[in-house]
């Protein structure tokens, strides 16, 4: 079966509530925004060290990260 363009499997209400649902995990967290930011970081470092970057390798794409997100370098 050939899938035509611009279709889902999903439904609008699967979607709908799906949207919800993040909506409600979000807002009901228990990390602070301080410390999901830390932990997405620590993520983006471990899946860098595990495609096998070297420390210093990581060190400068995640200083590079942080100067995209700070907006003081376009990319």
């Amino acid at each position: 079966m050939i899938a035509e363009p611009n279709s889902s499997t999903t439904s609008e209400t699967d979607v709908a509530a799906t949207e919800q649902g993040t909506q409600a995990l979000v807002a009901t967290s228990p990390l602070s925004p301080a410390e999901l930011y830390q932990l997405t970081l620590y993520k983006w470092r471990y899946s860098l060290e595990a495609y096998g970057f070297e420390q210093d390798e990581v060190r400068d794409l995640m200083f590079l990260k942080w100067l995209h997100a700070s907006r003081r370098v376009e990319p």
